[in-house]
């Protein structure tokens, strides 16, 4: 029996899929990336925000058409979506023949040998299934999760009623991923969460997984801002191994737009907060995420978000128009803003940001930087990431050498151009 998979949404996500796709494999199922060759599809999906739920019902759809063009007889539907809509999955989308909560991924094996139609949605206060991984980014750079759920309820996030309240995962359990990730081949381990600085052991995990010899790099994406304390600063300053990179969501500027957000602060504060980073971490790269057009939004707080933008140089910045989502706050307050305007202030922000791009890029120029190889490109070139780029978000550094360089070692490379968050460069090892 050939199964196969359709994953979506962030890397949070992606961890469940991997988890399904082990239990899948160790049923004894084929897995297939044919799917028109498979007897099972699953669709995992994403629900955070109007698009990510948009693209999942057209993966679902596409997914279906296999039933008359292939040889598809089980249509799964797991993940954020299933348990957002629950019912109406199955109700409005016919084709669907299983639907799986957030904390049911683990009856995967059960609803693809079922015969019948089937749901499982265990409560939310459950905890989150722990399996083994099927990796599907290779396995040098890996995501270790570290804490399910969330519990700061800004009032546009649906994260709260799909995932859950904060859940932290225990110390040991995570080391004990740590070291099978790291057994299995990883050098860089991204530690991830709703809201990764909530976890009550962070800075230990940090000292930990550094004493895993393999291990090269630590990453901690996913940051609160007013959870950034001194404590994990300074073990970020004194464990070599955690890289200076942090990625902190603000998504606003305006005190007013962000008490609205139910979130705190203001331009003034979080303008303190990212200089207080930079002292305790000079060449910390700080990369964060904006929402824009969010309800009642005016010109003064969206003047205050671009020059905070302009004051705070950030390394990497993305940015979103506000999504009204059904079932939140936001999206039953007043003052809605035309979609063209949030999309209009959107792509100023990123003209901003872009234009500032030489005053943050131009001093890398000419300097040597430690590079984890991810591959070798068609013409003959390198590419990987230097420790101020994430995976799957920042860029890339492309580069050539003269001597082999494996995936998954670290190279010193000289950087010598760049285009947005693209850097080109040479590899400079001692014998070139």
């Amino acid at each position: 029996m050939k199964i196969g998979m359709i994953a979506l949404g962030c890397a949070k996500n992606r961890i469940d899929a991997e988890m399904m796709l082990q239990q899948i494999s160790d049923e004894g199922f084929e897995i297939s990336t044919d799917l028109s060759e498979c007897d099972a599809v699953v669709v995992h999906t994403c629900t955070f925000i109007d698009a990510a739920k948009s693209e999942s019902i057209e993966a679902i759809l596409d997914a279906a058409s296999y039933k008359e063009t292939g040889k598809l007889k089980r249509l799964i539907v797991t993940g954020c979506l299933a348990e957002r809509y629950q019912k109406e999955v199955l109700r409005l989308l016919p084709e669907v023949d299983a639907c799986l909560g957030s904390r049911s991924f683990d009856k995967i094996v059960e609803a693809i040998r079922s015969e019948a139609v089937y749901e499982e949605y265990k409560p939310l206060s459950c905890p989150p299934p722990e399996y083994g991984r099927m990796l599907t980014t290779g396995n040098k750079s890996v995501y270790l999760r570290i804490a399910e759920g969330c519990s700061n309820h800004c009032s546009y996030c649906v994260i709260p009623s799909v995932r859950g309240e904060f859940m932290p995962r225990s110390y040991e359990s995570i080391m004990e991923e740590a070291r099978k990730l790291a057994d299995g081949g990883a050098v860089e381990i991204n530690l991830i969460a709703q809201d990764t600085t909530k976890h009550p052991e962070l800075c230990r995990l940090i000292r930990d997984i550094a004493t895993i010899e393999s291990v090269h790099w630590i990453r901690i994406l996913y940051c609160r801002p007013e959870e950034i304390t001194d404590e994990l600063l300074q073990t970020m300053a004194q464990v070599e191994k955690c890289v200076p990179y942090i990625d902190v969501p603000l998504q606003h500027a305006s005190g007013r737009i962000l008490k609205k957000m139910n979130r705190s602060g203001d331009d003034r504060s979080l303008t303190d907060l990212m200089q207080h980073i930079r002292e305790i971490l000079p060449d910390c790269s700080i990369r964060t995420t904006f929402i824009t057009g969010f309800p009642t939004e005016s010109e003064e707080d969206f003047e205050i978000l671009c020059n905070f933008v302009k004051t705070n140089r950030f390394a990497n910045l993305g940015v979103f128009p506000y999504s009204r989502e059904e079932g939140t706050p936001a999206g039953r307050m007043r003052g809605q803003i035309d979609d063209e305007i949030k999309q209009r202030r959107a792509d100023l922000v990123m003209e901003i940001q872009h234009g500032l791009l030489t005053e943050t890029n131009l001093p890398l120029i000419g300097k040597t930087v430690e590079v984890l190889c991810e591959g070798r490109r068609e013409d003959g070139t390198y590419f990987g990431r230097a420790f101020f780029q994430a995976p799957e978000v920042d860029g890339q550094i492309i580069f050539t050498s003269k001597t082999p360089v494996a995936s998954g070692s670290f190279v010193p490379v000289l950087l010598k151009r760049y285009d947005e968050y693209d850097f080109y460069g040479t590899a400079t090892f001692p014998q070139e």
